[in-house]
Formats: C-alpha cells, structure tokens, sequence
C-alpha cells in the first residue's frame, strides 16, 4: 500500500480514487479495501452519506433520506434477500441494524386504497379485492416481472407505463402501482423503466419496509469504522474540480485546492452528466445522457406525543387527488396534487415516544426555488410548510387532531428543498434519482473510469450500496 503524502502536496496516489462518500462511495471503498486495494474517498461536503445522512438542529437528529430501508429479510427468505447479501459482502451483522419493521402503509387515490405490510400475500389479497376483474391479468403480470431479468446488467431499460397497459389490468390499479415505485426511484417523467419498476416493486412489496433502530446512523457509523480500520484515507470538505483524461484513460483528479490525486482506478458517485461536466474541456466526451429534471420539496415536522395518541397507526402513505398519476416537475414550486406522508415513530411497536416526526414530501421546481432571493426563500419555503402539512390533513383520516392543535403540539419545523438536494448532492437540477439515463454496469468510455450509485439504475439505500459493490467486485477486484 503507498504510504500518503501530506495533504498539502502532491501529487497523492492510490490504487483506486473514489468521487463522493454517499452510500454507494462508502459501499465501494468499504469493499475495495477489505482486498488490499489503496483507497482514497473524496466528499465536497464535511459529513458522509450524501442525501441519506443526518444533521442536528436544538439537539434533534434528522435522517435526510431515510424513508424507509426496503428488502426486509423476514424469516424464511433464506440468503437471496439484497439486504443480507449486502450485510455479507460488507461483513456488517444484520442484527447490528436492529430494523423495525412497519406496521401498515397505504396508497390511496381519491377514495380507493391498497394497504400493504411486510407480508406480500396480504398486499395481493387487497389488489385481488379491490379490483377483482384484473385478479388473472395482475397474477399474469406478476410472473411476467418474475421472468424478466430486471437484476441484470443487460436488462432492457422499457417504459413500465406501455407493459402495465398491455397487461390490461384495470388502469386504475396501473397508475396505483406506479406511485410508490416511482417515488421511491425514478428518473423518468411520468414513468419508470421496467427493471427499476421490477426492483422496487419486490423492495416494497415482496420483501417490505423497515428502519433501523437509530435512524441512518445505524448504517453510516459502522462503514465509517470499517474505513478506518482498513486504512481508507478520507478526504472530507474536497471538492473535484475537474478528472483530466488522455486518450482513453482517466489520468488524475484535480481538487478544487489544486491538489491532484493519481489512481489506476477512479469511481464517481456523482451522476453521469456531473461525471461528464468533471471531465477537461481537451478530452471531454461527448454528452451521452440525460439531464434529469425530478427534484422534491420534504417537510419535517417534530411534535410532542406518539402519532398513535392521534389515531395515526399507520407507517408511509402514498398518495394521489385523481386517478391519473402525475409524475413530473411540476409548473408552480411544488406540486400538492401527490406526495408521500411518513410517519419514523411507526415502525417496530414502540409507543412509549413523548417526541414523534411527520415527514412529507411532493414533487417541486427547482429553477423556480432557484431564482428565489435568499430572504424570500426563507419567507416562501415557511408558507410551504403550512400548506404541505394542510394538505397532507386530508389523507390521515383515521386521525382525530386538526391542523391548528398540531400546530400547537409542534416544537420544530424543518424543510429541504431541490437546492438543498443540489447542495449536498451536485446533481443537476437538485435531481432525486439523477439523469434517466442508466449505466447498470458503471462503465464508460474510459477503461479505468466507472460510475456507481444512483445513475447505475440501482436505487434506495440497500440498491446504491449493492451498486457500488458490484463496480468494485464487477470493474476492478475481478479484472484486477
């Protein structure tokens, strides 16, 4: 292993250089290292995680992303389960995680809804229920997505919105199927590609929803140990300036310090297009993908008491006002139309908690929150917060407190809007899932240059951190 050189000079060599200590960065250098391989970790900002991290506020800790963590390992799943594969290619305990599973989750649209939990068998008997002509075409499309080989490298990237409509199940049931899935990964306007409708189908369905005891910290403080047990040097508040290239390979990094970094090997978490625009202007490719354009406003809001004291027992809400589902950036700054309500103190069975959170979440235009003057922003994004929290009144039914004694029951209000995506991310646009086009396999024209994360079509915390193990296993262990 080369032995670094001081942070002020340079050039500083590695086996591998890694872009971004987001959840794929730290899976793949976690990796790298656990085989010998010099690693040095790259983050712009001062904390890991990228947009599922956590952050304090009046002595508070606040997940970023964290939702849910999909591919729950019930009993019986036996080791194909994505989250204990993950466990066991990062030697990370499961039982450490202490997940909690939900209790039950809900979409809805207008008056019709389908619950589901961890037992898929329940989440078919509600669609066989509630649309019961499409019982056979819904069972016929099931085994259609069990067929495809969505976990492929080399998996058709199709519309999910063309084979819904030729599998002829009630449209209705269609667009109800797209709202979680799209929501929980999609990088495409109004629909998603069929494998990644596929993977999140069976992360939220099949397997389920669950969240580890102690929040994201659950999963970013033993990575972080493990780094520094392996020796990864990381380099946090180090911003890349540029990748320069020569011919076909990627030479060095230069940071936005001026110092350069060396590496056989180099992987970005960044995005395809944000990897493109590193590139220097003499070797620069040519522009391959997409800019994404789906960005989202979340509203946090932290109140005394357990949301079951209020009659709210459920865990995610999934919601849409008509039956057609819109999804894409909306013409005003948000859009209430859909959004998703989480409730974090819903998972496992404890209801002893004196402080809860809701957290919610729409579609938003981030040009239009981008114009925004830095005292109107603020001004703005607390008008926001009121009509989110309004609106999302509407579909916590079973609930028996009104906006305003919530309003008295709140001690804390917080919101991220897409440039706060864009901030901590650099994605384009403040974009959620990145550029709708994918590079399952992390290539790119440079044979020594790779991409992980988000952009490789692989989403939520457990496929982004399988995305950045595959390019270390796939890219660089197995061809070194």
């Amino acid at each position: 292993m080369p032995i670094p050189k001081s942070i002020d000079s340079t050039p500083y060599s590695a086996d591998v250089a890694i872009i971004g200590a987001g959840l794929a960065g730290l899976a793949a250098a976690t990796r790298l290292a656990m085989f010998g391989k010099s690693v040095i970790l790259l983050e712009k900002h001062y904390v890991v995680g990228g947009l599922n991290s956590f952050y304090a506020r009046k002595g508070r800790k606040f997940d970023v992303g964290l939702h849910a963590l999909t591919n729950y390992p019930s009993p019986g799943s036996g080791k194909s389960s994505p989250l204990l594969k993950l466990c066991r290619q990062l030697r990370i305990s499961i039982d450490d995680l202490s997940l909690q599973q939900q209790s039950s989750s809900r979409i809805t649209f207008g008056e019709t809804s389908l619950r589901f939990n961890n037992d898929f068998n329940y989440f078919i008997n509600q669609v066989e229920e509630t649309f019961p002509s499409s019982k056979d075409k819904f069972h016929s499309l099931l085994r259609k997505m069990e067929e495809f080989p969505a976990y492929s490298v080399d998996a058709e990237e199709l519309s999910t919105r063309e084979i819904i409509k030729d599998s002829q199940i009630d449209p209705f049931l269609g667009e109800m199927l797209l709202c979680p899935t799209c929501y929980y990964g999609s990088a495409r306007p109004n629909d998603i590609d069929f494998p990644t409708f596929i993977m999140l189908f069976d992360a939220i369905f099949r397997q389920g929803l669950a969240r580890p005891e102690n929040g994201i910290r659950a999963i970013l403080d033993p990575l972080t140990s493990k780094l520094k047990e392996l020796g990864v040097q990381r380099r946090m508040n180090s911003a890349v300036k540029s990748i320069t290239t020569c011919g076909n390979e990627a030479k060095e990094i230069v940071l936005e310090t001026g110092q350069t970094i060396q590496a056989n090997q180099i992987i970005s978490t960044c995005g395809i297009r944000e990897t493109e625009l590193l590139l220097d202007a003499s070797c620069i490719e040519q522009q391959t993908a997409k800019t994404g354009n789906f960005s989202i406003i979340e509203s946090i809001r932290v109140f005394d008491g357990h949301p079951r004291d209020f009659g709210w027992d459920e865990t995610v809400v999934f919601f849409n006002e008509t039956d057609q589902f819109t999804y894409d950036c909306p013409e005003r700054l948000v859009d209430l139309q859909s959004g998703v309500i989480c409730l974090p103190d819903n998972y496992g069975r404890n209801v002893s908690a004196t402080e809860s959170k809701i957290r919610v979440t729409h579609p938003a235009n981030f040009q239009k929150w981008d114009a925004l003057s830095k005292d109107k922003y603020t001004a703005v994004k607390e008008d926001w917060e009121e009509k989110i929290m309004q609106n999302s009144m509407k579909y916590l039914k079973q609930g028996h407190i009104t906006l305003d004694e919530l309003n008295k029951k709140t001690t804390l209000m917080d919101t991220f809007t897409p440039t706060t995506i864009k901030h901590f991310t650099s994605h384009i646009n403040g974009t959620l899932y990145g550029s709708p086009t994918k590079r399952r396999d992390g290539s790119t024209k440079y044979k020594n240059l790779f991409l992980a994360g988000t952009d490789q079509g692989y989403v939520g915390i457990v496929g982004a951190m399988l995305g950045g193990i595959a390019v270390a296993n796939n890219q660089i262990l197995r061809n070194g």
